[in-house]
């Protein structure tokens, strides 16, 4: 797959780096003091909570796993996510979870952030969250899509990939990320 970078002047080059990390399952990532408190957004925490409801679920000890089925919905401090199914991946010693996968129509909320996909998956392991099936992430008016994002939690940045058929597309609305950035979001140089 190729990956995607129009050349953009210095100030277009900074608003477009800080829209794709801020979209790109990091969706506004908070001030650096702020993330010291609290997760980045679109991501599990171990601190919080995670409240899920379902139509149907099965806890299946030989596979280590909880897999969730229809109209999920999964709610951890200020995110909810959407999805026709949620599988669960744990670790059997510790009991914490491995991997999360959401599969169908997955739809992830938080505060004016969203994202869109056929497929998200949490990966505590390798810290990334990758949502494929025509992603689309949105913030306030702006949007990054692609066929593939991939955003490294621990290192705070994203990568948005697109193919032959399908390239990577930004519509940003630069006035919207002023006030992000004087409220102490990252800083142009």
């Amino acid at each position: 797959m190729k990956m995607f970078f129009t050349k953009l002047n210095t100030l277009g080059r900074r608003f477009f780096v800080l829209f794709v990390v801020a979209m790109a399952m990091g969706a506004a990532a908070p001030a650096k003091d702020e993330a010291k408190k609290g997760s980045t957004a679109f991501e599990f925490n171990k601190k919080d909570p995670i409240y899920i409801t379902a139509d149907w679920m099965e806890s299946d000890q030989s596979k280590n796993s909880i897999v969730y089925k229809g109209r999920v919905v999964t709610v951890q401090n200020d995110m909810t996510m959407r999805s026709e199914m949620l599988t669960a991946f744990y670790d059997p010693d510790t009991k914490q979870m491995k991997q999360i996968v959401a599969e169908g129509k997955v739809n992830a909320t938080q505060g004016n952030r969203v994202a869109t996909g056929e497929k998200a998956v949490f990966d505590d392991k390798s810290k990334t969250v990758t949502l494929t099936g025509n992603p689309v992430m949105r913030q306030g008016n702006s949007q990054v899509s692609g066929t593939k994002v991939i955003y490294f939690t621990e290192q705070d940045r994203s990568t948005v990939e697109g193919d032959k058929n399908n390239r990577v597309t930004a519509v940003m609305f630069p006035d919207e990320f002023k006030g992000q950035e004087q409220s102490g979001g990252a800083k142009s140089k």
